[in-house]
């Protein structure tokens, strides 16, 4: 049996109505650290449409109806706590501070507002909030004076948010919310220094990878660390990455294929419509018996493969190869001071060691006659060395264990 999963957000936050003023009095400074498509992407936009539905400053869907800021968003929960820092976007006075609040929120709940903020004013009537923040993370109290790029706080996920993220605004005399980016469909001017360009680009956002178990949103919204090696008893053999950029239409599809180059599953899914940050997941049942050695999943989108991962899958932890299995055209491993001794005769792969609890502990890629030589600092004990036969069509590629002995 085998089944799929596909976790994703889209991030929504705030609500009202938003008044065109263009002449800029001061020049903003991006307010986080780091830089975009790295720590952060901008997920939604101030809102420019005048009815129920949305549109950005460049006449786009990266907005959401009402929406009075910029959000400027955090790949997962593992960035928010490495610890992002929020800056003071131009010189001025802080006017506002609210925190203490739960700062890991994962449900957009209107009415928790802003969550922890600070509220700053400005020369020329001008006020910048800075909302979501990270609990016990502010360094400013109502009254201090602040210098532009000055550290104010951390990224966190209070309030009404849904997944860890900086949300901006710019107001005038606290009456009318102002959009600090230009663009076709708002102002014609810019508040920022160097503005940051307006991006739809699709991207694999960080690293894909692997897990043992069924992701859920919350899981991957937390972020996971990859593996890279599976066992029956394992509840699933699950794929997952983060995406953005996914535009409405797109044709996502995962193929899991076999240690013999087979294609196991396949599942495939067309978006419904635009979405800036996705988190998406797909896993399957831990194979059969007689389908261990190297797996690989791939990830396709509008048929274009975006992202492969390769893994090894065992029936035990503790597999130790049978006595036949270590001769099959005769290859030869083994430990001695301190080095792998490998020889393939002709033969090209890689070459693995695994201790007997499924650790990898080695990997590189042999090829020739000669005996090839590797440093290893390995413990008394007993090692798996699988050699992963290359040297033929992919319908033919074998894999070999042996067990050696290390004293």
């Amino acid at each position: 049996m085998k089944a799929v999963l596909f976790c994703f957000v889209g991030v929504f936050f705030g609500l009202f109505f938003n008044p065109r003023l263009s002449s800029a009095q001061i020049k903003l400074q991006v307010p986080i650290s780091g830089s975009y498509g790295r720590e952060f992407i901008i997920v939604n936009y101030v809102d420019w449409a005048l009815d129920s539905s949305f549109r950005d400053n460049h006449c786009g869907t990266k907005a959401y109806d009402g929406h009075q800021g910029t959000d400027f968003a955090l790949r997962n929960f593992a960035s928010m706590d490495s610890g992002v820092v929020v800056n003071a976007a131009a010189n001025g006075r802080v006017i506002f501070v609210r925190d203490g609040l739960f700062d890991r929120e994962k449900t957009s709940v209107i009415s928790k507002q802003l969550g922890n903020y600070i509220g700053i004013t400005h020369q020329g009537k001008l006020q910048t909030y800075y909302g979501h923040l990270r609990k016990n993370s502010i360094l400013v109290k109502k009254g201090d004076s602040v210098v532009a790029g000055q550290a104010i706080a951390l990224v966190g996920s209070s309030g009404n948010s849904e997944s860890p993220h900086l949300h901006f605004e710019l107001w005038y005399d606290s009456t009318f919310y102002i959009d600090p980016f230009s663009g076709p469909c708002g102002n014609s001017g810019t508040y920022w220094k160097s503005p940051l360009a307006y991006d739809t680009s699709y991207a694999i956002w960080g690293n894909d990878g692997m897990s043992n178990f069924v992701c859920t949103l919350d899981t991957l919204k937390e972020g996971l660390k990859s593996k890279d090696t599976f066992y029956a008893k394992d509840p699933a053999i699950s794929y997952w990455n983060v995406q953005r950029g996914i535009r409405s239409g797109d044709s996502l599809r995962v193929d899991w294929l076999d240690p013999l180059g087979n294609l196991w599953y396949r599942y495939s899914y067309a978006t419904i419509r635009d979405w800036w940050l996705y988190y998406y997941a797909s896993y399957i049942n831990p194979p059969i018996a007689g389908l261990e050695g190297k797996w690989k999943v791939n990830f396709f989108r509008n048929n274009t493969l975006v992202a492969s991962q390769a893994f090894y899958f065992f029936q035990r932890s503790n597999s130790i190869p049978k006595p036949t299995e270590a001769v099959n055209d005769a290859w030869a491993a083994s430990y001695q001071y301190g080095q792998l001794q490998v020889q393939t005769f002709g033969k090209s792969g890689d070459v693995v060691v695994f201790d007997l609890l499924g650790k990898r502990l080695f990997r590189s890629w042999v090829s020739g006659n000669k005996q090839q030589a590797f440093p290893l600092d390995l413990a008394s004990g007993s090692y798996i060395v699988i050699f992963e036969d290359q040297s033929h069509k992919a319908s033919l590629r074998q894999v070999h264990r042996r067990l050696i002995q290390v004293f």
